[in-house]
């Protein structure tokens, strides 16, 4: 009996003892990347405890050590033994990645350890593709991501009239409107109707100046006039968009976000992004309750 169930230890579990798991989820590769690299981030989707720098799952310690954007070294501690695992980051497209999480140890030839050791990696391996699933529910929301939802669209608004001035300070909501109402009132003394909200582009230029574009779109296209032009967006050309409410600084964190959006997916802009100004400021003084719709323009 003894002999026959060495025999089959033996036999069955062979001298190298290996991990996989693999996963492909719809993700940019540079956004998985730069997420796992944040420990903070890891912590959202983990299922288990984290404590001195370690992340715990079913009593083995994990540490995520990054090489470079496509190899994530995984030691995982189990009692006094340590696995030695690798998590492999392919990119299969623009906005997909497959995962392919690999290991391996030497098994030994006292079959009591040769046991356990299989035994032990067996569990381990039956781990990791749970975690990896994990990966796939978290990464895969690009909320998770960029803590915005960014929707695709074609551009509706392609005509347009703009304006545009200096400011020594970031603009004032008073300032803005200036130049809003200037683009109404031409519109207006023209017969031209606006079909949709007010849209603004700051751009600081050095220290102290910052360039500001405003613009509105009307049902039809008018004349230049001084310090207005006639300009057009390309009709049903592809643009980014996502909404947000907040004041400023919650306004240009989101506008950065989408901009990383774009660039992840190796997307360009070939014409200039700006805010949607849902929410009149002049009307509402409280900054938290502006909605402002982000338009990204990309190619």
């Amino acid at each position: 009996m003894i002999t026959a169930a060495l025999a089959f230890v033996y036999a069955f579990i062979p001298n190298v003892i290996t991990i996989e798991g693999k996963q492909d989820i719809q993700v940019t590769q540079q956004g998985f990347y730069r997420l796992l690299i944040n420990k903070d981030s890891i912590k959202k989707w983990w299922p288990g405890t984290h404590a001195k720098g370690d992340l715990v799952y079913n009593n083995n310690s994990y540490q995520f050590v990054n090489n470079n954007i496509s190899l994530f070294a995984v030691p995982i501690t189990t009692g006094n033994a340590t696995y030695n695992t690798s998590l492999y980051i392919v990119s299969l497209a623009s906005d997909s990645v497959r995962l392919a999480w690999l290991g391996e140890t030497t098994s030994s030839y006292n079959p009591v350890k040769r046991f356990t050791l299989w035994f032990k990696a067996k569990k381990i391996n039956d781990d990791i593709n749970f975690l990896l699933k994990k990966m796939n529910q978290f990464y895969s929301n690009d909320e998770n991501i960029y803590g915005i939802k960014v929707q695709k669209a074609l551009v509706m608004d392609s005509i347009l009239i703009a304006t545009s001035a200096y400011s020594k300070e970031y603009p004032s909501v008073d300032f803005i409107y200036s130049q809003v109402d200037k683009l109404k009132n031409y519109a207006l003394a023209n017969g031209a109707q606006q079909t949709g909200y007010p849209m603004l582009n700051i751009e600081k230029t050095d220290t102290t100046d910052y360039y500001v574009r405003v613009a509105i779109p009307l049902n039809r296209p008018l004349p230049d006039a001084p310090g207005i032009n006639n300009k057009r967006m390309l009709g049903l050309g592809n643009i980014l968009v996502a909404e947000v409410t907040g004041g400023i600084a919650k306004t240009n964190q989101a506008f950065e976000q989408i901009a990383l959006y774009a660039g992840d997916h190796q997307r360009v802009a070939p014409a200039i992004p700006f805010y949607s100004l849902i929410t009149d400021r002049r009307a509402e003084k409280d900054s938290l309750k502006w909605v402002t719709r982000i338009y990204f323009p990309v190619m």
